[in-house]
C-alpha cells in the first residue's frame, strides 16, 4: 500500500502545470520592475468630482422650486414612495439627508445639498 502512495505521490510531483512553466520562463526574464506606491499625503490630493472641478454647487438650479404647485407635486411624490416616507418619518436616522420647507435633500460629501 505505501509503494502505491509513494508511486502516486512521485507522478504528482513529476506533473507540471502550464502556471508553474510559466514562471519558470518568467523567472529568467529578470528582476520585476517595481515603483513605491505614493499614498496621499492629504485629502486634498484625493478630491471627489465636484472638488476637482471647483464645482460649489454641483446640480443647476434648473427648477423653481418657490413654485407652489412644483413643490405640492414633489411633496405628493414623497408620500407614495416607500424610500422617502422613511426619511420623513424618522429624518434623524438618515443623517444623509435635510429636510428644508418641507422638501428632501441629500447632503453629497462636499456639503452641499442636493
Amino acid at each position: 500500500m505505501q509503494a502505491h502512495a509513494l508511486r502516486c505521490s512521485k507522478r504528482l510531483q513529476e506533473q507540471l502545470e502550464a502556471r508553474d512553466l510559466e514562471a519558470q520562463g518568467l523567472a529568467g526574464a529578470g528582476p520585476a520592475i517595481t515603483r513605491p506606491i505614493e499614498e496621499p499625503s492629504s485629502s486634498d490630493d484625493n478630491p471627489t468630482v465636484e472638488q476637482a472641478l471647483g464645482i460649489n454647487d454641483p446640480i443647476p438650479r434648473t427648477a423653481d422650486l418657490e413654485d407652489a404647485q412644483l413643490r405640492a407635486h414633489i411633496q405628493k411624490g414623497y408620500s407614495q414612495d416607500k424610500f422617502y416616507v422613511k426619511i420623513l418619518d424618522k429624518p434623524v436616522e438618515h443623517p444623509c439627508f435635510v429636510i428644508e420647507h418641507k422638501l428632501i435633500y441629500m447632503v453629497s460629501p462636499a456639503g452641499a445639498k442636493v
